[in-house]
C-alpha cells in the first residue's frame, strides 16, 4: 500500500490548506504521509518517500524492487527522463524540476501503479494515485466525461488501446510507459519505454530462453515478496497463478520464512472447476490454502467498487469475485497478494508460429506443427469441430489444416494469379493429403455460415448519444504499441491494452483499501521484454505452447500443471452474475428519467437482456451480451451516484 499526490500552483498563490487536508484524509489508507512544501506547491507521499536535491524533488510510489537508497531526483538531474527507462519496478513518480519550473509525472510500463492529473493552464497542476483526491481540490469541478462512455460500452474483438481519458471531465491518466512534462500553459506526453532486443542476441537455443526466464521470474517474485511479513497469492490452478504461487513458496521455504497463503475462488460451476490442479500445487508445496466463495451481495460489491475506483466497475465478472479474496487475505493479515494476471500475454502459446509458417509457404514444417499441436492430450478444439474428440487422428489433421490454411487460401486467391493459386493449392493438397471433396466441404460450410450469419450487437448506445457526443482525438497507447523495434513488429497491443491496465489499476485500489499490495510478477519489465524477444517457435514448444513456463519452471511446477492444456470457462458464472445483477437493479431502470437512458437505446438494451436470460441460447454465445448488460448496469449505478449538477 502506497500512493502519491501533489499540487503545483502557477498563479503565485499558495496551495489551499483545506485542499491539502482533504487530499491527506482521502489517501491516508495508502500509508503514513510525508510532506515536502515548496514555493507555491506541495508533494505528498503515502507509505513512500520523497527525494530532494538542490535542483529537483520527487515523490515516489514504488514497490520494494525500487533500488534501495537510490535518490531518483539526483539520477534525473544527471540523465533526465531517460532515468524512467532504467527502472525495473512498479512505480508512479511526480518530480518537480525547480530550475525549469516543470513537473514530470511517469508510471511503470504496464501501469501497475495508477497516476492521474488535472491541469488548469495558468493556474495549477495536481496529480494523485486516486481520482477522488483530485476531485477534493476546490478548483476541480466533478463532471462525468461522456466521451469515455463509447469505449466503455462497446464490445470489441480487438485489443483496445489504453486511453489517457478518464470518466471525469478534465482529469487524465498518465499513460503506462510514458511521462508527462507540465508547465504553466502546456502538458506534453512522451514515451520513455525503450525496448532493447540486442541484449538477448546471445540467446540461441530454446533452453537459453527458458533458463533466462527461470532466472528473471524467480528474481521478479523474490523482489516483490522481499520484506513482506505474510505473502498471499491467487491460485486458480491455471499455469500462470500456479507459476507465481509455486515460485513464491519455493523462495519462502529456502529463506525459512512463514508459509504463504493461497486463495482459490469456487464459483460452484462445473465448467470453472479447477480443484484437481489447485490440489496438485497444494500437495507439492503445502501452503495455507483457502477456498472462498464470491461475495454474496453482487450489487453491494459493485457500489463499493464504483466508490473505491472512482469510476464504474470494469470486470465482466463483478468484483464480488475478487473482493472475496481481498477479504480473506485481510482476515489472515497478508500484506501482499501475488497474481498471475495475464501471464499468457507475456509467456504466450506461440500459435503465431503456425501463421508464420503458412505465410512463408513452409508447408512441410506447417504440417509438423499442426500435428504437434493437435496431438497434445486433452486438447479439445471445439472451435474447429464440435465433435473433435470423436474424430480420427487423420480427420483431426485434415480439419485443423483446413482451419489454418482456409483464411490463407482466401487471401491468396484475391492477391495471386489463378495459376499461382492453383499451384499452391496443389502443394497443400499433396502435403496435407487433402481431398478436393474436403476442401469444397470446408468452403461450402464457410459460405453457409456467412449467409446465415446474424448481425451481432456490439453496443446499446443510442444514435442520439452518438450524434451528441462524437468521437474525438485523444491520447492512447496505440501509437507506441505499433512501434517497430529493430525493424520487427512487436505484439505490444496484446500486453499494453486497456483491459490489462485497468485491471492493474482496479486491483491496486482494492488492495489499498483492504490492506495489501497487489503485485503482478509477469509484468516485471525484464520478463515482458524477454517475452517479446523470444521467437514464436520457442513459445510454441512443439505444440505444447507456453514454452518459457513449461521449460523454465519445470523444477517448481507439479507435473499436472506442466501438462495442462485446458482452461477454466467462467462464461456460465458470468451469465448467472449478469442475471443476478439485473434482477437486483431492475427497479432502478424503470424510471424514464434515469440518466442511463440519455446514453442507452432502451430497445437494444431490452434485446440484450432477453438474450442473457434466454435458456435456449448456448451459454458459450452469451459472453458479449453478459459483458454489455453488466457494463450498462455498472455505468447506470455510477451515474446515479454521481453528484447532480445544480
Amino acid at each position: 500500500m502506497s500512493g502519491i499526490a501533489g499540487v503545483i500552483r502557477f498563479d503565485e498563490q499558495d496551495v489551499f490548506d483545506a485542499d491539502r487536508v482533504r487530499i491527506i484524509d482521502l489517501l491516508k489508507h495508502r500509508g503514513n504521509v510525508s510532506t515536502h512544501v515548496m514555493d507555491g506547491g506541495i508533494l505528498l507521499a503515502f507509505g513512500g518517500k520523497i527525494d530532494v536535491t538542490n535542483n529537483a524533488c520527487a515523490t515516489i510510489d514504488a514497490d520494494d524492487s525500487f533500488a534501495d537508497g537510490q535518490n531518483f531526483s539526483a539520477s534525473f538531474g544527471q540523465y533526465g527522463p531517460a532515468s524512467f527507462n532504467e527502472l525495473n519496478a512498479d512505480f508512479a513518480i511526480g518530480l518537480w524540476d525547480k530550475n525549469q519550473k516543470n513537473l514530470f509525472c511517469a508510471r511503470d510500463i504496464l501501469g501497475v501503479k495508477p497516476l492521474y492529473y488535472v491541469h488548469q493552464p495558468g493556474r495549477f497542476v495536481a496529480f494523485a494515485s486516486e481520482i477522488k483526491a483530485l476531485l477534493a481540490i476546490r478548483d476541480v469541478v466533478a463532471k462525468p466525461n461522456e466521451h469515455k462512455f463509447r469505449e466503455y460500452l462497446t464490445w470489441s474483438t480487438d485489443y483496445v488501446p489504453y486511453s489517457a481519458e478518464t470518466f471525469h471531465d478534465s482529469i487524465y491518466s498518465v499513460l503506462p510507459g510514458h511521462y508527462i512534462q507540465v508547465n504553466a500553459q502546456h502538458v506534453q506526453v512522451y514515451a520513455y519505454w525503450t525496448i532493447d532486443l540486442k541484449k538477448y542476441s546471445a540467446l540461441s537455443s530454446p533452453e537459453d530462453y527458458s533458463t533466462l526466464f527461470h532466472d528473471y521470474f524467480t528474481n521478479a517474485v523474490s523482489r516483490r515478496i522481499d520484506g513482506k511479513k505474510l505473502v498471499g497469492s491467487h491460485l486458480s490452478g491455471g499455469l500462470d497463478s500456479s507459476s507465481v504461487s509455486c515460485a513464491a513458496q519455493a523462495i519462502l521455504s529456502h529463506q525459512h520464512r512463514p508459509t504463504m497463503h493461497t486463495f482459490n475462488i469456487d464459483t460452484e460451476q462445473p465448467a470453472a472447476d479447477e480443484k484437481e490442479y489447485v490440489q496438485a500445487v497444494v500437495d507439492q508445496w503445502h501452503p495455507h490454502h483457502h477456498t472462498v466463495r464470491p461475495v454474496a451481495d453482487v450489487l453491494d460489491s459493485i457500489l463499493k467498487i464504483n466508490h473505491l475506483f472512482d469510476r464504474p466497475e470494469h470486470f465482466i465478472i463483478p468484483s464480488s469475485f475478487h473482493l472475496s479474496v481481498s477479504l480473506a487475505a485481510q482476515q489472515v493479515g497478508c500484506d501482499i497478494l501475488l497474481t498471475g494476471h495475464d501471464g499468457d500475454s507475456i509467456a504466450t502459446t506461440g500459435l503465431d508460429f503456425i501463421d508464420e509458417l503458412a505465410e512463408a509457404n513452409d508447408w512441410e514444417k506447417l504440417k509438423i506443427a499442426c500435428q504437434q499441436f493437435i496431438d497434445m492430450p486433452d486438447r479439445n478444439l471445439l472451435y474447429v469441430n464440435k465433435d473433435w474428440l470423436q474424430l480420427s487422428k487423420k480427420d483431426k489433421l485434415e480439419k485443423y489444416a483446413l482451419y489454418v490454411i482456409g483464411t490463407n487460401l482466401k487471401k491468396r486467391f484475391q492477391q495471386q494469379s489463378l495459376p499461382d493459386f492453383m499451384a499452391i493449392l496443389g502443394e497443400q493438397k499433396r502435403i496435407f493429403c487433402l481431398s478436393m471433396s474436403a476442401i469444397f466441404a470446408y468452403f461450402f460450410k464457410r459460405i453457409v455460415v456467412k449467409l446465415s450469419h446474424k448481425t451481432l450487437i456490439s453496443s446499446a448506445i443510442s444514435d442520439d448519444f452518438k450524434q451528441r457526443v462524437p468521437i474525438r482525438e485523444h491520447q492512447t497507447t496505440k501509437q507506441f504499441a505499433a512501434t517497430q523495434v529493430d525493424g520487427q513488429h512487436m505484439p505490444l497491443n496484446q500486453i499494453l491494452n486497456t483491459t490489462n491496465v485497468i485491471c492493474n489499476e482496479q486491483m491496486n485500489h482494492i488492495g489499498a483499501y483492504y490492506g495489501h499490495q497487489y503485485s503482478f510478477p509477469f509484468f516485471d519489465k525484464d520478463i515482458v521484454e524477454l517475452g517479446l524477444a523470444t521467437p514464436v517457435e520457442v513459445h510454441f514448444d512443439k505444440g505444447r505452447g507456453r514454452g518459457l513456463i513449461r521449460n523454465g519452471l519445470r523444477d517448481v511446477l507439479p507435473p499436472a500443471i506442466l501438462s495442462r492444456h485446458t482452461k477454466a470457462n467462467f462464461v456460465e458464472y458470468g451469465t448467472l452474475s449478469a442475471q443476478q445483477l439485473y434482477e437486483a437493479t431492475y427497479e432502478q431502470f424503470t424510471s424514464p428519467t434515469h440518466p442511463i437512458w440519455g446514453v442507452i437505446d432502451r430497445k437494444v438494451f431490452t434485446q440484450i437482456v432477453h438474450i442473457v436470460f434466454d435458456q435456449r441460447m448456448p451459454v458459450a454465445k452469451k459472453t458479449r451480451y453478459n459483458w454489455m448488460l453488466s457494463r450498462t448496469i455498472y455505468l447506470a449505478l455510477w451515474l446515479a451516484s454521481f453528484p447532480k449538477e445544480d
